[in-house]
């Protein structure tokens, strides 16, 4: 495996707030162009537009009855990578839901800056966070074919436990895949391990 110090010593890791709406929604276009060519119509993922989700951001990080947790990597002036959690969100996906009290709503890193390590940087301290909170598990949503990220999460431990042929956001539509961790505490030690 390789050193990842260095790597992830050169970038700072903080909370997000309202202010970063902007550079979050420019950073989620540009990954979700990379991480879901070919898994989403093309001209859906051409019609992103970081002008129109900014103000979608926004509020949900003003929203102090979410229980979002939002850290971000900044390297300089630049946001590399950004990862969400919190509690279970429940009623989308009728029958089908994941048996979790937490979940990983995103978790995206710069395709220039992928496999230095940020990815376990953001989940890591996004899981001290939810284990602060109490929380015992945490499910996750992926887009189906994404094999990088499915990697990552068995790498990392995780049991998948559900399909779905076909969603809808907004008007792109795509398949998904869930995942679980049953055991927090296991999940950052695992995160620990890898990062020495």
């Amino acid at each position: 495996m390789p050193d990842l110090s260095d790597a992830v010593s050169t970038v700072a890791l903080r909370a997000a707030g309202p202010e970063d709406a902007a550079a979050i929604a420019a950073l989620k276009v540009i990954c979700w162009r990379e991480a879901y060519k070919g898994l989403m119509p093309e001209a859906s993922l051409e019609g992103l537009d970081a002008a129109d989700e900014t103000p979608h951001w926004r509020d949900w990080l003003m929203d102090g009855n979410a229980g979002l947790l939002a850290h971000l990597l900044w390297r300089g002036e630049e946001l590399i990578g950004y990862g969400l959690a919190g509690p279970m969100r429940l009623g989308d996906r009728p029958d089908r839901e994941i048996e979790a009290d937490g979940e990983l709503y995103a978790l995206y890193v710069h395709p220039g800056e992928q496999r230095k390590g940020h990815g376990q940087m953001l989940l890591s301290s996004l899981i001290e966070a939810l284990l602060g909170r109490g929380y015992k598990s945490v499910g996750a949503w992926m887009i189906g074919g994404n094999r990088r990220a499915e990697r990552f999460y068995l790498k990392l431990g995780a049991q998948e436990v559900g399909k779905r042929v076909e969603i809808h956001h907004g008007r792109i539509a795509y398949r998904e895949k869930s995942w679980i961790w049953s055991d927090l505490p296991k999940l950052l030690a695992r995160l620990t391990i890898r990062s020495v």
